[in-house]
Formats: structure tokens, C-alpha cells, sequence
């Protein structure tokens, strides 16, 4: 079975790692964790990274810090992973949805600028697949009602948005180092700020808001910390993104060639007029005359040895949708994410997925016409 995702690990992320085994630097609070963050902030170009144990850990302790509560109104797309949205459903936020773009499948922007009012104490848009949302009507709309803005960006580690990097437009940011980002520790997550007081905030409370002296505490914290033996093996690999970026190009290069001409396939697009697509996944939608849909598609292709993902199930066609208040829609409000569920996925693209491998991916999808 080729794998949708096979990480590339390698001689020095393994001597980083060894080394820091060797030392015992193990616990989320050892000297990797501080190189990884430092790291981390260096190559998004923020004063500020606070390493914690996922990208889930990182969106719920982010908005409980910026004290998002009951019925606070928050904006999100409907495309996306339950982790961006599960923590407001929690808390009974007020959880407004948003359509996806039909060119990057990131949040519409225009709609989200438009749906952004004195009420909105959020706007949480997920940077999808490689491919920033269109942040500027976003961040001028919320700059005039005062509103924050997180950016999702667990799959756009070193994305670009008009020269500035993802993870770095917002009020805040969060990221995900789980084994099929470009930069992994297998699990993990951080999030990035400039603001010096919430950060401040971020690392006490990630640890169980210990105060000076050691077991005792003011506020009620959370054991957030991220293993010193996953921050080392992150910290080396955010040494060499450059590199990483590099092979994901050439991934996303050898897709956008050989399946050129496809009749039953749309893929992304390699650039927009603010950004250039890094791949982190190489997504494909199928149109109408495939005689597929996405999960079709996937059982035929898994068939054939081919592991695939398909796109994440919107939120508004969740089941827990039905338990908990999304804020009203209409059927048919959201036709871009719909499509893109029932007709999208993923094809193998991971580090170290092989050339010969995506050759074959390639081969099976052209075979499949006949």
C-alpha cells in the first residue's frame, strides 16, 4: 500500500533527538522545548512561540485566554477540521459558518468580511491545504469592530500571504506538528503571538498555572507542555524548512504534470495573485463526469494500493451538528464545501513519499478512464 503520508525523518533529526535522549532532556519543560520555539518564531517572524502538545490544545487554550465565552459570536468556515470549531461549541459560543472559497477552498473572505460586525469577538479563518484564506478584508474588517482574528495555520507552516508568513497576520496563531505536517514530532502544536502579555499568559497557564512558588496557583491551568523528545525532533527539522518547502514543491511539480489533461479531475491551484501553494497535501476534486465521487474513488483506489484522505466533512453536515447551536443557515447556503466533500481528496504527498510512488498514483488515475 503506498501511504498517503510518509514523513521524512532524517540522520540529524535522529542525532538531535538521540542527543537529547542521551542528556534526559525529555520533559516539556527541558531545553528542546525552548530551541523549538525559538525556532519556530524565527521562521514565521514573530516575537513570541509558546510549544504545547497539539494543535487542539493550542486553539483550546488560546481561546480561553482571550476570553471567548457563552455566546460570544465567532466566525469560521465550515470546511474544516472539528478541532478548529469543538472548543467554542463547548464553551456555547456562538458559531457563525462560512462558506469555502471555490479557488483555494480556505474561507470565503468576502462573506466573512461581510458577516464580521460589532457583535464578533472572533474570526478563526483555517488556512487549507497549503493555501492561505485572503487575510487583508478580514483583518481590516476586524481591525474596525475590534474583533481577533486566529489564524488556523496547522497546515501552512510556511505559507506566504503577500510576502509575510501565515501563522503571523492575526492577533494570534496556532500551529499542529502531527505526523503529516511538513514539520513533525509526531504529535505536537504551538501557537505564535507578538503580543508579549498574552504570551506571557499562554505559557502559565499551558502548565498548570504554577505561580512563582511551585504547586501553588491562582487560576486553574491546563498540562499542556509538548515532550522535549518531540520538540527536538521538531526544533531540527525547522532548521531545514527550506529544504522541506523545496520537496513539496517538486511533489506538488510531478501531480500538476502528470495529471495535466485529466478529464475528470480539478486540482488546486499553484498560485493566487497573494500567495503560492506549498502542498502540504496534494488535494484533487472530481467533477461531475467522473462517474466517482470521493469515497467511490478512495475504495477503488485503496483496491489498487493506493492510500488516500478525503476532504474534511463540513460542519454544518457534522452529526453533532444536531446537539449543538451553530448559528442559523439555510439548506444550500454552503455549495462550495458541500462539493468538496462529497468530491474531494487527498493523494499521497507526503515527505517521503517516493517519486516512483506518485508516478504510480498517477498511472492508476489515468487507467481508470479505460
Amino acid at each position: 500500500m503506498i501511504p498517503v503520508n510518509r514523513p521524512l525523518i532524517s540522520q540529524s533529526d535522529i542525532e538531535a533527538v538521540t542527543g537529547d535522549l542521551n542528556a534526559t532532556f525529555i520533559s516539556g519543560e527541558s531545553p528542546p522545548v525552548a530551541r523549538m520555539e525559538e525556532e519556530l518564531a524565527k521562521v514565521v517572524g514573530v516575537n513570541h512561540a509558546i510549544a504545547l502538545s497539539s494543535g487542539t490544545s493550542a486553539i483550546d487554550l488560546l481561546i480561553s485566554q482571550l476570553k471567548i465565552g457563552k455566546g460570544d459570536t465567532c466566525i469560521l468556515p465550515t470546511f474544516t477540521i472539528i478541532s478548529t470549531v469543538s472548543q467554542l461549541l463547548r464553551i456555547g459560543a456562538k458559531v457563525k459558518l462560512i462558506d469555502a472559497d471555490p479557488l483555494t477552498w480556505s474561507i470565503d473572505s468576502t462573506k466573512a468580511a461581510e458577516s464580521i460586525d460589532s457583535n464578533t469577538r472572533l474570526i478563526l479563518p483555517v488556512h487549507i491545504y497549503g493555501l492561505p484564506a485572503d487575510m487583508d478584508p478580514i483583518l481590516e474588517k476586524s481591525n474596525q469592530f475590534g474583533s481577533k482574528v486566529i489564524e488556523d495555520s496547522a497546515e501552512a507552516l510556511g505559507v506566504e500571504y503577500k510576502g509575510r508568513r501565515c501563522g503571523g497576520l492575526g492577533h494570534a496563531a496556532v500551529f499542529s506538528f502531527y505526523a503529516n505536517k511538513i514539520v513533525t514530532g509526531g504529535e505536537g502544536g504551538a501557537i505564535t503571538t507578538n503580543d508579549a502579555d498574552l504570551a506571557a499568559e499562554l505559557r502559565k497557564y499551558r502548565t498548570l498555572a504554577h505561580e512563582s512558588e511551585r504547586f501553588v496557583h491562582s487560576g486553574l491551568g491546563w498540562n499542556y507542555r509538548i515532550s522535549g523528545l518531540s520538540a527536538s525532533l521538531i526544533a531540527s527539522q525547522l532548521s531545514r524548512i527550506d529544504l522541506l518547502k523545496v520537496r513539496k514543491a517538486e511533489i506538488g511539480a510531478l501531480y500538476n504534470k502528470g495529471l495535466s489533461g485529466h478529464p475528470w479531475i480539478d486540482v488546486a491551484p499553484e498560485e493566487t495573485s497573494y500567495s503560492k501553494n506549498l502542498y502540504w497535501v496534494f488535494p484533487i476534486l472530481l467533477r461531475r463526469n467522473s462517474g466517482y465521487n470521493a469515497k467511490t474513488l478512495q475504495l477503488k483506489l485503496k483496491d489498487l494500493g493506493i492510500e488516500t484522505r478525503r476532504f474534511f466533512c463540513p460542519m454544518h453536515l457534522q452529526p453533532l451538528s444536531a446537539g449543538y447551536k451553530f448559528d442559523e443557515f439555510l439548506e444550500g447556503d454552503f455549495p462550495v464545501a458541500n462539493n468538496l466533500w462529497e468530491n474531494g481528496l487527498y493523494l499521497p504527498s507526503g515527505l517521503g513519499n517516493t517519486d516512483a510512488e506518485i508516478s504510480t498514483v498517477i498511472e492508476k488515475l489515468w487507467l481508470l478512464l479505460k
